[in-house]
């Protein structure tokens, strides 16, 4: 029968105590949305959590937004508390000592030299991406520097696609599940009543994925032949390309808070130019997203990972996509 992968001799359904149980899966590397653009306002610091560690984030006098550790190593206060931005760099509330972008220490008001030590640049930094009203920082457990590079989005940047709507939870589910769904094709008519599932096609290239799937879709004109296609950035950002029935693209920004809940963002994009009949049906699929996630989260909030589970031809890519997801987890090739 399938085996959960945990704690050897556990029974697969047994009553756990730590919900992080559920799951038993580490956290990935890569790019994660941390903030709106707007949330990080200027002159204030803000207090983000990210893969089970609290950093601070702010936005300095030059408008670049910056972050690091929420905890100052000098005596253990919580910089995204009381923290006051000072031209570029982050003020303490206890000592007063600033705190630069690069994980260095500016300047202590007791003491007439920082020690070069404590100004170096070091591994407290938190290395930021800011594009399309979102902040993205890049996550390693061995605060390794970003391994892969945010890519432009030609929908947006160079073809003036417009944001047509905001949308964000959290979900009690670790953030590999939340992707795993879309290999998994055969839930979509049992769960979310397609007619159909849809016909995936899976390819890889080194950190980032490329999927395509053909599947009818129910429109006031009756079934049309939709087509979806999804290219990701690593394992916390996602583009889906709607055809056929609209033309939309859904930014999905999935991040993981610990090991049992994920914060996800959606930003719908549409052409500026888009026929009005057309921004109808992009505002129903937009709730119908909505919907199918809703339905997806009565599952997950109960769901276990599974390492080896019982799977059949018409399953889906799912094995093909734990493979892929699996070199985002330090250590494992």
């Amino acid at each position: 029968m399938a085996k959960s992968g945990r704690k050897p001799g556990r029974a697969v359904n047994a009553v756990l105590a730590d919900p992080v149980d559920r799951f038993g899966l580490p956290m990935p590397f890569g790019w994660f949305a941390v903030a709106r653009s707007d949330e990080v306002v200027a002159g204030e610091a803000l207090s983000v959590v990210l893969a089970g560690e609290e950093f601070a984030l702010w936005r300095g006098e030059d408008g670049e937004v910056r972050g690091i550790d929420a905890i100052c190593r000098h005596l253990g206060s919580h910089l995204g508390h009381g923290g006051v931005v000072v031209g570029n760099d982050l003020r303490c509330p206890f000592h007063h000592w600033t705190w630069k972008g690069d994980g260095g220490v500016a300047s202590i008001p007791y003491q007439e030299k920082v020690p070069l030590r404590l100004s170096k640049a070091c591994n407290l930094a938190l290395p930021i991406h800011e594009d399309m009203g979102i902040v993205f920082a890049w996550w390693h457990p061995d605060r390794v520097k970003p391994l892969f590079a945010m890519s432009r989005v030609e929908e947006v940047a160079e073809q003036g696609w417009i944001a047509a709507d905001y949308r964000e939870w959290i979900f009690d589910v670790h953030i590999q599940e939340i992707t795993e769904n879309g290999a998994d094709v055969a839930h979509f008519p049992a769960l979310h009543n397609f007619p159909s599932p849809p016909v995936p096609e899976f390819k890889v290239d080194g950190y980032f994925r490329y999927s395509s799937a053909s599947s009818k879709m129910p429109t006031a004109r009756g079934m049309v032949e939709g087509k979806i296609d999804v290219r990701a950035i690593g394992p916390g950002i996602s583009f889906t390309r709607f055809w056929g029935i609209t033309d939309m693209l859904m930014l999905q920004m999935q991040t993981p808070l610990d090991g049992s809940r994920t914060a996800l963002r959606h930003i719908y994009f549409h052409p500026a130019d888009l026929e009005d009949k057309k921004v109808n049906v992009t505002r129903k699929l937009i709730r119908n997203t909505a919907s199918q996630l809703e339905e997806d989260a009565k599952v997950w909030s109960h769901k276990r990972h599974l390492e080896k589970p019982l799977l059949v031809k018409n399953d889906g890519p799912i094995l093909e996509y734990r493979r892929f997801y699996s070199r985002f987890y330090a250590g494992r090739d």
